[in-house]
């Protein structure tokens, strides 16, 4: 499997997590069934990233994984919780895909 359909299947595991503690937050359960789930999306994805890390540095996968969960979770949050970003939300958003090109290895 390519790397980067490996750190896409991390970030949508770790996006359901976030999505299952978001939710755990608003209902104010700090223990719940809902936490507890986002909580093993956690533990599953750490799984999928030692696999990354097999096949990519640590710092490809550092920047990937943190690129692309800063666009789903900025995501999530607008489309699904009416959240809204400020203009510095949206610059990060583009170092963040601006880091992504000076980490990539072009040889």
């Amino acid at each position: 499997m390519k790397p980067f359909l490996v750190m896409l299947a991390i970030v949508l595991i770790t996006l359901a997590g976030d999505y299952l503690i978001k939710l755990a937050s608003i209902r104010g359960g700090i223990i719940s069934t809902t936490f507890l789930g986002g909580a093993a999306m956690y533990v599953i994805s750490a799984i999928g990233i030692m696999i990354a890390m097999q096949h990519m540095s640590l710092a490809s996968v550092g920047v990937w994984y943190s690129m692309l969960t800063i666009l789903a979770m900025a995501s999530l949050g607008v489309i699904v919780f009416g959240e809204s970003l400020t203009g510095r939300e949206i610059m990060g958003i583009g170092f963040a895909i601006a880091s992504v090109a000076c980490m990539t290895r072009l040889a």
